[in-house]
C-alpha cells in the first residue's frame, strides 16, 4: 500500500481515517489507546469481572483449584496448632500412646496438606492455560473484524505486545488471584488463631507490621518506575524487530545492517538494564522482609515469650506454636510483596487487552441489514461527500453512474480521491453525506459480507500468504477444485510460470511470496481476484509495479476476464485505461470530466488532455512541454507500448 495524502491511495486513506465521529468512526478509542507504560492498581474490579467470564467455561477446574487452596490454607494454619495440642496433651502427660495418636493425626494432616497442594498446582495451570487459549483466540478473531485504518495507525509492535505478552500476563492473573487469596486467608487465619491463643504475644509479634507496610509503600514508588521502564523498553524492542524484519530488503539495499544492529543493541540494552533494575529492587526487598521476620521471631517470640515462659504466664507449647506461626505469617507476606507488582502488571495488561477487545469497527452492519443477492454490478454515487478529518473534504459532490458490465477508469493526480472512491465502494469507510448504491441498494443497508463477497480488489502491492500457490489462489474459496484454479490462472496468464515452478501449484511460497518476482506475485493476486467469479473487480494501480511485457499480457488477459463484469481501474499509466468505456477524471476530490479516451482528448485544454500530454511528454496548448498538474507532481512518461 502506498503512502499518500488524503485521497491519494489506499495507504493514504488509512493514515488519515480519523475524526469521522458521526459516520461510524470511533476516534476516541481508535486513536487514543492506553499507553503501554500504564501501571494498573493491584486490583481492578472491572478487569477481574471481565476475566471471570473467561473462567466460566473452566469453572469446574477453577472450583477444584480454589477448594484445594482453601484446604491447603487450613492445613498451613492448623499444623502449629496440632503441635501445640500434641505437646500439651501428650508430651506433658508423659503417655506414649498419646504421642502415637498425635503422630497419626499429624501425618494425616500432612498428607492432606500435600495432596491439596498437588491438586492446586495441577488445576490452576490448567485453568490458566484455558484462559490463555480463550484470550488469544478472542483477540485474534476481534482483530480480524477491525477496519484497516486501525492497523495503519497502530504500530505492529504495540499490537503484538498486547496480543502476546499482555495476554500471557493476564493469563497469570487467575493464578495470582488464587495465590493471593490463599496468602490473605493464611494471614487472617494465623492472626486470628494467634490472638485467640495468646493476644499479648500476638500483638508483640506483629508490632513490626507498621514498619513493613512503610517499607512496602516506599518500595512501590521505585517498582512502579521500574515497571514503566520495562514496558517502554519492550515496546521499542518489538517495534524495532518488526521494522527490520519486514523491511529487510530495504535495510540490505542501503547497507544499514551495522547501524541497525547498533541501534537495536541500544534498545535491547535499555530493556536489559530496566530488568536488572527491577531485579535489584526485588532483591533489596526480600532481605528486608527476612530481617523483619527475624526481629519478630527473636524479639517477639524468643525474648518476650521466653520471659513469659520463665515467669510461668505462658506454656512452652504455646511458645513453640508461635514460633511456627510467625514463620508461616511472613511467608504469605513475602508472597504478597512480590505478587503486588505482578498483579499491577496483570491488571494493566487486562486494561490494555480489554481496551482492544472493546474497540468497535468503523463500519458495522445495521441490525436490519439485508443480505445482498447476486448483483448485476450497477453502481451509483449520488452527491457523495467524504471527510477523513472533520471539515476537510476529500470527495466533494461526486455523482457517477457505473452501468453493469462497464469498464470505468479513474484518473487524476496524486491526492485527487481515486482510491478513496473505491475504498467507499468496498465499505472500508462510510460516506460523510450522500450515498452509494449497488443495484439500487444503499450499501449501508446491506451486510458488508454479502457486498464484499461479490467484489474483488487487486492492489498495487501484491500480498501473498505463506502456503502453496494453490492455497493463495483459492484463499477465500476453499471449495474450488483444481480445475477452477487452473482456469483462473490461465485467464490471467499465470498458468505457464506456475507450472514452471518446482512443485507447480503445490509450490510452497515464502512469507509474502518473496520467492516469486513482483510480476509473478501480481499475477497470482489477479488469479485470486477472479477465481471466485466476482461481479465487480477493482484494480487499484494493479499494474504499476510490473514490467511492460507482463502488463501487456495482463491487459490481454483482462479483456477476457473483465468481460461481462463491472470493473473499476485506477491507473497513472494512461495506456492502461484508454480502452475503458468511461474515463472519470478527478481533481482535488471533484469529478471534473468523464467520457471515452477520444472524447476527452477532443476537449482542447481539458484536464485529461493535459494529463495525457504530461504522460507522453507532448506539448500542451499553452506551449509547455510537460506542465505540472494542480494537486500532484508531474507524471513521468509511460512506456510507448500502445
Amino acid at each position: 500500500m502506498r503512502a499518500a495524502g488524503p485521497g491519494g491511495g489506499f495507504g493514504g486513506m488509512l493514515g488519515n481515517m480519523r475524526g469521522i465521529g458521526a459516520h461510524g468512526m470511533n476516534t476516541a478509542n481508535m486513536d487514543n489507546l492506553t499507553d503501554d507504560a500504564i501501571v494498573g492498581s493491584a486490583y481492578d474490579h472491572k478487569v477481574v469481572m471481565r476475566l471471570m467470564t473467561y473462567i466460566l467455561p473452566y469453572k469446574r477446574d477453577a472450583l477444584i483449584a480454589l477448594a484445594a487452596v482453601l484446604v491447603y490454607t487450613v492445613g498451613n494454619v492448623t499444623v502449629p496448632l496440632l503441635m501445640m495440642i500434641g505437646i500439651k496433651w501428650a508430651v506433658n502427660a508423659g503417655e506414649v500412646w498419646r504421642l502415637h495418636v498425635v503422630g497419626i493425626i499429624f501425618m494425616g494432616v500432612t498428607l492432606i496438606h500435600f495432596g491439596s497442594n498437588y491438586v492446586q498446582f495441577v488445576y490452576m495451570p490448567k485453568v490458566g492455560q484455558g484462559i490463555l487459549y480463550s484470550l488469544r483466540t478472542g483477540m485474534f478473531n476481534h482483530l480480524q473484524e477491525l477496519s484497516p485504518s486501525f492497523f495503519h495507525r497502530t504500530p505492529v509492535g504495540r499490537i503484538m505486545s498486547r496480543s502476546q505478552s499482555d495476554v500471557l500476563q493476564l493469563q497469570e492473573t487467575f493464578e495470582l488471584i488464587v495465590q493471593s487469596l490463599s496468602d490473605i486467608l493464611s494471614l487472617v487465619g494465623i492472626i486470628t488463631i494467634m490472638m485467640i491463643v495468646d493476644w499479648r504475644l500476638a500483638l508483640i509479634s506483629m508490632s513490626i507490621l507498621p514498619v513493613l507496610f512503610f517499607i512496602l509503600g516506599y518500595w512501590q514508588k521505585f517498582a512502579r518506575h521500574s515497571f514503566m521502564r520495562i514496558r517502554r523498553a519492550i515496546a521499542m524492542v518489538n517495534g524495532e524487530y518488526n521494522q527490520n524484519i519486514t523491511g529487510v530488503r530495504v535495510v540490505e539495499s542501503f547497507n544499514r545492517q551495522e547501524a541497525n544492529m547498533k541501534h537495536f543493541d541500544d534498545l535491547n540494552s535499555e530493556h536489559l538494564n530496566a530488568n536488572l533494575e527491577a531485579s535489584r529492587y526485588s532483591g533489596g526487598l526480600q532481605p528486608m522482609v527476612e530481617v523483619l521476620m527475624g526481629i519478630g521471631m527473636g524479639f517477639g517470640v524468643i525474648l518476650v515469650g521466653g520471659i513469659m515462659v520463665k515467669g510461668g504466664s505462658l506454656d512452652w507449647a504455646v511458645l513453640v506454636a508461635f514460633a511456627l506461626w510467625i514463620q508461616r505469617f511472613f511467608e504469605p507476606v513475602r508472597h504478597l510483596t512480590m505478587q503486588y507488582s505482578q498483579l499491577q502488571r496483570a491488571m494493566a495488561a487486562g486494561v490494555r487487552i480489554f481496551e482492544v477487545l472493546d474497540l468497535k469497527p468503523e463500519v458495522v452492519d445495521k441490525p436490519d441489514a439485508l443480505v445482498l443477492s447476486e448483483i448485476q454490478g450497477e453502481i451509483k454515487f449520488e452527491d457523495v461527500n467524504f471527510q477523513y478529518v472533520t471539515g476537510v473534504d476529500v470527495l466533494k459532490e461526486i455523482n457517477l453512474h457505473i452501468k453493469p458490465g462497464q469498464n470505468v477508469a479513474l484518473v487524476g493526480s496524486t491526492g485527487a480521491g481515486k482510491s478513496t472512491m473505491v475504498t467507499l465502494m468496498h465499505r472500508f469507510a462510510d460516506v460523510t453525506s450522500g450515498r452509494i448504491t449497488v443495484d439500487g441498494h444503499d450499501i449501508r443497508d446491506v451486510t458488508r459480507h454479502s457486498l464484499v463477497s461479490q467484489m474483488s480488489m487487486v492492489l498495487q502491492e501484491p500480498y501473498l500468504f505463506s502456503g502453496t500457490v494453490a492455497d493463495n489462489i483459492r484463499y477465500n474459496h476453499e471449495g474450488l477444485t483444481q480445475d477452477d484454479l487452473v482456469a483462473a490462472a490461465k485467464n490471467v496468464g499465470a498458468h505457464e510460470f506456475i507450472m514452471a515452478l518446482d512443485q507447480g501449484y503445490d509450490t510452497v511460497l515464502a512469507e509474502r511470496g518473496i520467492n516469486l518476482s513482483v510480476g509473478q506475485r501480481q499475477l497470482v493476486s489477479f488469479a485470486r481476484a477472479v477465481v471466485g467469479n466476482p461481479r465487480v473487480i477493482i484494480l487499484d494501480e494493479a499494474t504499476a509495479n510490473i514490467d511492460t511485457h507482463t502488463e501487456v499480457l495482463i491487459q490481454q488477459a483482462l479483456k477476457k476476464v473483465l468481460s461481462g463484469r463491472t470493473s473499476i481501474v485506477i491507473a497513472h499509466r494512461l495506456s492502461t485505461v484508454r480502452n475503458a468505456d468511461n474515463i472519470v477524471v478527478l481533481d482535488q476530490g471533484r469529478l471534473v470530466e468523464q467520457g471515452t479516451h477520444d472524447e476527452l482528448l477532443a476537449k482542447k485544454g481539458g484536464y485529461y488532455a493535459r494529463l495525457y500530454a504530461v504522460n507522453y511528454g507532448l506539448p500542451t496548448d499553452d506551449g509547455d512541454d510537460a506542465p505540472s498538474l494542480q494537486g500532484g507532481p508531474s507524471l513521468a512518461p509511460a512506456p510507448a507500448d500502445d
